[in-house]
């Protein structure tokens, strides 16, 4: 389950991370989005799960982008993190989200990706909402001068954590605050300089 689950959170994180040098356009992120929705639809219709994963990660890398651009403030990038944190933490164990896994059905399967495990079966299930903010927290990442390498590094390691622990643990783990994490540990001093006005040197890896 931890192989065949890692590998598949790996392909998602690469598929997802792929349309990163599309974040300074509003047309192509838009045109992936309008591409990738009508193959998901289309593919969740005839319910070939984990087949999905690509086009729902570029929709969800489009949409992260979006966002990224549209809420593209250094107050922004810092609060929001740590308030979807927050939510998935909450919604996950004991809220909304929580509800919905324990009653399973065609919604969890439409919000979240397939993560086949070694020899068949499913190792878990990662939502679609984790690939949409990797790829807002990365977009944020080169905009705003923070380490990117680290910062990609980390975030995918918190989605594996995340996995790890749910296996280890036998019940759903939130992914977003581990996502939140890998974004904000590697950058606190930047992005302390961020709030008082001042950019990080932008390329630093």
């Amino acid at each position: 389950m931890l192989v065949g689950g890692s590998v598949g959170i790996l392909a998602v994180a690469a598929a997802t991370l792929a349309l990163l040098p599309a974040r300074g356009t509003v047309a192509a992120p838009l045109l992936v989005a309008l591409g990738a929705g009508l193959m998901v639809a289309g593919l969740n219709a005839a319910g070939v799960g984990a087949g999905a994963n690509a086009f729902e990660a570029l929709l969800a890398a489009a949409a992260g982008l979006l966002l990224a651009r549209v809420l593209g403030a250094p107050a922004v990038a810092v609060a929001v993190p740590m308030f979807v944190a927050a939510i998935d933490l909450y919604s996950v164990l004991t809220g909304p989200a929580r509800r919905l896994l324990d009653s399973g059905g065609g919604v969890v399967d439409a919000l979240s990706f397939a993560l086949p495990a070694w020899g068949g079966g499913l190792a878990g299930r990662l939502g679609v909402s984790d690939a949409v903010f990797l790829a807002m927290f990365a977009a944020w990442a080169w905009d705003f001068g923070l380490r990117r390498r680290a910062t990609i590094v980390a975030m995918v390691s918190g989605l594996v954590a995340a996995l790890v622990l749910s296996v280890a643990l036998d019940t759903a783990i939130p992914a977003l605050p581990l996502l939140v994490a890998g974004y904000l540990l590697p950058n606190g001093d930047r992005l302390l300089d961020l709030l008082r006005g001042r950019e990080g040197a932008p390329g630093a890896g």
